[in-house]
């Protein structure tokens, strides 16, 4: 059983917090949060605080990636895991804890991304007024799956995915391979979505961070964005179907330089079980995603 039971937040650093403010509404389709100021945006997508932040900064990047646990015992037990396995944990500060919207969190780097990682209990949900996309849009699939999933670049995927299923009981969902290169990717989930963390090896990335996806209630969702982000000219991709977890979805480009990905259609795993898979990016049950493999 993972220590953590989903995705809860993404937040970044930004050089344009004005742009990315015009760009959570607009192309996002997201509701910024009433309590946002120059220096830290929340952008809402469903009934939490925030899902999407982003503070004022010279780095385009992640800053820090937020993980639900279930109680203060969950809190206590995952961070003793990380201290045995040799990797410093530290108590976030009551104005952290404030600045998060949590109750309290600890946190540690990622050994392999070099990402902050918060495990964080009790981030707060905002019950009135309910979430209303800023376009039309029929909303997310988040709840007990939280809110999408992220993807971080890593050299040693392997040694992650050891580290993410042996410290903290992350599953792996299945390993992407390129045909005489080797392993490029591993996908891992902490609940029924297929996966809600990934990590791609990609020499010279220029940020920590390839992309966040979130989960469309309606495949016009998809179809609706991708025209829109087309009109923009900041699609990454075409539209398309993943080998892996099935969804149909594009990635489209965000004032940061990252990676957005709205997907409908997943399939789901049971983490009691589910076995690990192998497959390679030229074959499979997929199509489209012109462009993929370019992303940086």
């Amino acid at each position: 059983m993972a220590a953590v039971s989903q995705l809860s937040y993404v937040v970044g650093t930004s050089s344009d917090v004005s742009g990315w403010k015009k760009y959570a509404t607009e192309v996002l389709g997201l509701e910024v949060s009433r309590d946002s100021d120059d220096s830290l945006l929340y952008v809402r997508a469903d009934d939490r605080h925030h899902r999407i932040g982003v503070r004022a900064g010279h780095e385009d990047d992640v800053a820090y990636v937020g993980w639900d646990v279930a109680s203060k015992a969950a809190l206590e037990a995952a961070a003793a895991q990380l201290d045995a396995a040799g990797v410093e944990v530290t108590a976030g500060t009551p104005e952290e804890a404030a600045d998060r919207r949590v109750m309290e969190f600890v946190h540690f780097t990622c050994p392999y991304s070099g990402v902050r990682m918060e495990l964080v209990l009790g981030h707060e949900k905002i019950f009135m007024p309910r979430f209303h996309p800023s376009r039309d849009l029929a909303g997310f699939n988040t709840g007990e799956m939280g809110m999408g999933h992220v993807v971080l670049y890593a050299a040693d995927i392997a040694g992650a995915a050891d580290f993410y299923s042996r410290v903290l009981g992350f599953g792996v969902s299945d390993f992407a391979n390129i045909p005489k290169v080797g392993p490029f990717a591993v996908f891992l989930h902490c609940n029924t979505r297929h996966h809600s963390l990934a990590f791609m090896n990609i020499p010279g990335a220029q940020r920590r961070i390839q992309h966040v996806m979130f989960e469309t209630v309606s495949i016009d969702d998809v179809g609706r964005s991708y025209d829109l982000c087309l009109d923009r000219g900041i699609t990454s991709t075409s539209t398309g179907r993943h080998q892996n977890d099935h969804v149909f979805s594009f990635y489209f480009r965000n004032p940061s330089g990252w990676h957005f990905e709205y997907g409908w259609g997943p399939r789901m795993v049971d983490p009691e079980t589910w076995t690990a898979e192998n497959y390679d990016l030229s074959s499979g049950f997929a199509w489209g995603h012109d462009g993929l493999m370019k992303m940086v």
